[in-house]
């Protein structure tokens, strides 16, 4: 359930990205701010201390990463999100170890972002003590309710309390593929495999689609 009045800032340089992503988070009920390179991302972060920062990869002035540095010193509690036109198993690891909450590979549907803002405010809601297998067995127990969108924002959690285990990876993968999602679905079974690459479920999944022989 989204949290009322959440404050949401859309940091990215091209502008239809902007003024469309602004607007959708807008109707959902949320409160955006928009920014065109990354110091202006940072001066909006020091002035209003965003629920949720929707940051791309590469813009003028200060890259994503180093806007997600500063964002991360600067306000804590802002849930930093990446967005990329050069994803990757590897990048995408490498900006969660940094501290960033989740990411997104451009082109990707808008109604995708209004989705992850919804599991980020659920994920926050959660019991920060919560381990990696309670947060497993939570996401096993909402799948078996046909509970995506809950199972979705456990999976995330235990997905940064450890990037080097396979299994959140390969469950988000799975149901990215049950909603028909086949693009984002490799790329967490990819994430799995680079986790541990003898994890048998997603080395099955990448041959299933061709992707690993």
């Amino acid at each position: 359930m989204m949290q009322e009045q959440a404050h949401i800032l859309v940091a990215d340089d091209e502008r239809n990205i902007r003024t469309n992503l602004a607007a959708l988070l807008e109707s959902a009920g949320y409160v955006v701010d928009v920014a065109r390179d990354g110091e202006e991302a940072l001066d909006i972060c020091k002035q209003r201390r965003p629920d949720i920062a929707f940051v791309d990869l590469h813009m003028p002035k200060l890259p994503g990463l180093e806007v997600l540095a500063q964002i991360r010193a600067l306000s804590p509690k802002t849930a930093v999100v990446i967005i990329t036109a050069y994803g990757s198993a590897a990048s995408a690891v490498e900006a969660m170890k940094l501290g960033a909450v989740d990411f997104l590979e451009k082109p990707f549907e808008p109604k995708i972002i209004g989705i992850l803002a919804e599991e980020i405010l659920f994920r926050r809601a959660m019991q920060p003590g919560a381990s990696f297998d309670d947060l497993m067995h939570l996401a096993d127990l909402a799948r078996e309710r046909n509970a995506v969108l809950e199972a979705r924002g456990y999976l995330k959690a235990a997905m940064t309390r450890a990037l080097d285990r396979p299994e959140a990876y390969y469950w988000l993968g799975y149901l990215s593929e049950a909603q028909g999602d086949q693009k984002q679905a490799i790329r967490y079974y990819y994430m799995a495999v680079t986790a541990r690459s003898d994890y048998a479920p997603a080395v099955e999944a990448l041959k299933r689609s061709g992707k690993l022989h």
